[in-house]
């Protein structure tokens, strides 16, 4: 762990850098300290540098927040005429209506010879809005990649050499800068999948989540914005930066405690609980999968705080900067002693029961968010969820209060998984109400308050499901369905060095038992309403953040195999896999990557694979988690075939009818080298 304190124009920084634990959460690894000038993905922190570019060129009179991006980025198009709407604010306030997130040749390990600008600009002709523009603020990253692309277009500079120009020059940021300066020396935190050094990480959507830095440079990048901007932004920029850009939503508005309230670019511009105290706190978190950063503002009383980290989330980054930020708060006389009243109110406790009114149960039915709830009030004046996915069936009791809302018992809360409940010194607590909004919808929706050890809060208020019906199926169709339940589908159509080969190489696919209309939910698709065959559509309106990254089933067949489209990535069912017995000799592999199934007579069997410029190999258990690849540092000689494992080949092809070759030579079996 490093701790630095640096005092320049009275401003107090505190810097922080930790480096905890495995990448993808596999395994714990002990905490090591790691020396100054270690350089971390920040992740979604990278928003801010994106939004004070924009500012920067606004101030310039080069562009207006107003003005619609088709302005800017005249070739933008959509399949929805809607899209004409969106302006660049939209884009950096969360509320263009985008679909979230083109996952495409996003997240890499070395270098790229992917253009995922261009990428998105080609998925987003073939993509509708979840939403008008302006409606509501939900989590976007897409949005920022077409900030990105408006600052390149205005300035007619690359995005890295903009913010190296505009702000690492001026504020002395040494260790700031996007993948494409990276030539092998710079000291970056290493990552990890289990135990397995991973090779450096390449975000390729750069002002949405691709900037590497420091936790220093982070602290001094925030000075711009303090009240004056540093001599960076001007005082106006600041003020609109920070200003409550979420209170302009048409549906979802709420009041309640939050880490959630967007301004431009920032997660929140009035951060709960600095919030609690009188404090404005602009917080920003941002994750990689490999790397967690937060970013931690107090403009009134010139404090920053940054936390950045290898193999752990944004999250944990922001409660560490929250102890923090009280302890020297308290130090300096700016705040009372941490509200240990505030904690227990927030906590479980007994709740004074009221009847429920008749008129209430209009509510009951079935609700959608991180998966399908079911709503039922009883006879006995409580209000129980039941989570319709969830393999314990999850249930959770709500109490009916004077006040009118409905209050968590027994340590259960909402949260964005959906159903959960105090584990592991954690705490929480949700009081919610029934909303019906402008467009139609009703929504649960209310605060969840989460309480950590060590007297760390968060909370989060946001409508956490919204009404549906029911959806009846013809058999013809419901029996197409019920044949995939189970099945899985495997990824083949990213580039040879993409992280979701590592994150999301296999897709099970599923449907809720007591309500088949449905898709199950995941943590990469949420619940999706089947409309025919082959097309199942997610169509969540849940503003803040549980409506983010939507996702529709897209299944087709050629040539007697049935593949799956989910956004840009494409998958095939697992039947058709090749066996590892044509493992042998010379193969050619072009637009999709290749998977073997190891037969019970190649298990055991060593391989030796040659790979193709721009190519990689994958191996994996049986439980899908990929124990060796050419891209690890620490490559074997050779693989080593497990019983019920798989084989990927993968080679980049640039849509043309280029292929790659991969050698393959067989030895006798041995024993594996881990």
């Amino acid at each position: 762990m490093i701790v630095r304190k640096v005092e320049k124009k009275q401003v107090m920084v505190w810097c922080i850098a930790l480096l905890l634990l495995a990448g993808c959460g596999m395994r714990v690894r002990a905490a090591e300290y790691v020396p100054a000038g270690q350089v971390y993905g920040i992740g979604s922190v990278s928003k801010i540098f994106g939004t004070a570019a924009v500012m920067r060129l606004a101030e310039q009179g080069k562009v207006e927040l107003d003005a619609p991006v088709t302005d800017y980025i005249p070739e933008f198009e959509m399949a929805d005429e809607r899209y004409r709407q969106i302006t660049v604010r939209m884009l950096l306030n969360h509320s263009s209506g985008l679909m979230g997130t083109t996952m495409e040749a996003s997240f890499v390990f070395g270098n790229s010879t992917q253009d995922h600008k261009q990428i998105l600009l080609d998925t987003l002709k073939n993509q509708e809005l979840k939403a008008d523009p302006g409606e509501y603020g939900v989590y976007c990253n897409d949005g920022f990649t077409l900030a990105e692309i408006i600052v390149e277009r205005v300035s007619g500079m690359s995005f890295g050499a903009f913010i190296r120009r505009e702000f690492c020059g001026p504020l002395g940021l040494e260790h700031t800068f996007v993948p494409a300066d990276i030539t092998g020396s710079e000291p970056l935190a290493p990552i990890y999948y289990g135990t397995r050094r991973l090779p450096w990480q390449n975000v390729q959507c750069l002002a949405s989540g691709g900037i590497y830095s420091t936790p220093e440079d982070l602290c001094r990048f925030s000075q711009i914005f303090m009240e004056d901007g540093n001599g960076i932004l001007s005082p106006e920029s600041v003020r609109a930066i920070a200003a409550p850009e979420y209170l302009s939503s048409r549906i979802g508005r709420l009041d309640g405690d939050s880490s959630y309230g967007y301004g431009l670019g920032w997660d929140s511009v009035d951060a709960y609980p600095y919030s609690s105290y009188g404090i404005r706190a602009l917080t920003k978190g941002g994750d990689t999968m490999a790397y967690g950063a937060g970013l931690t503002v107090l403009p009134e009383q010139k404090l920053s705080v940054s936390v950045t980290a290898s193999g752990a989330g944004s999250e944990q980054c922001q409660l560490m900067a929250q102890a923090i930020i009280l302890e020297v708060l308290k130090e300096n006389g700016l705040t009372g002693p941490v509200q240990q009243e505030k904690a227990q109110e927030n906590g479980p406790s007994e709740v004074q029961a009221v009847p429920i009114p008749e008129k209430l149960r209009k509510y009951e039915g079935f609700y959608a968010s991180a998966g399908i709830l079911k709503v039922e009030i009883t006879e006995k004046d409580r209000l129980i969820l039941t989570s319709l996915e969830n393999g314990s069936d999850m249930v959770q009791e709500y109490f009916y209060t004077q006040e009118g809302s409905f209050v968590s018992t027994d340590g259960k809360y909402l949260h964005f998984s959906g159903l959960a409940q105090t584990a592991d010194g954690v705490t929480g607590r949700t009081e919610f109400r029934f909303t019906e909004e402008a467009n139609g919808k009703t929504y649960l929706a209310g605060t969840t308050h989460l309480n950590y050890p060590g007297q760390k809060t968060l909370a989060v208020t946001m409508p956490f499901a919204e009404k549906i019906t029911e959806n009846r199926l013809p058999e013809q169709i419901n029996s197409v369905w019920e044949k995939r339940e189970g099945k899985r589908y495997y990824l083949i159509s990213e580039c040879h060095n993409s992280y979701y080969y590592l994150l999301l190489p296999c897709l099970e696919f599923d449907r809720p038992a007591r309500f088949p209309g449905y898709t199950k939910a995941s943590d990469t698709v949420k619940s999706c309403r089947i409309l025919d065959a082959d097309h199942a559509v997610c169509e969540l309106d849940l503003p803040v953040m549980l409506g983010r990254d939507l996702l529709h089933y897209i299944f087709r067949q050629e040539a007697g195999t049935e593949y799956l489209q989910l956004g840009t990535l494409t998958f095939i069912e697992e039947d058709k896999m090749d066996k590892t017995d044509a493992l042998i000799n010379d193969i050619s592999v072009g637009k999709y990557a290749k998977w073997y199934r190891v037969t019970p007579q190649d298990a055991g069997t060593r391989l030796q694979i040659q790979v193709p410029e721009n190519g990689a190999y994958y191996l994996y258990d049986r439980d899908n988690n990929c124990t060796d690849s050419s891209l690890f540092p620490e490559e074997a000689p050779y693989v080593l075939l497990p019983e019920g494992g798989k084989v990927l080949l993968t080679c980049d092809s640039p849509g043309d009818s280029t292929e790659g070759v991969f050698t393959v030579l067989r030895s006798a079996s041995g024993t594996a080298r881990h």
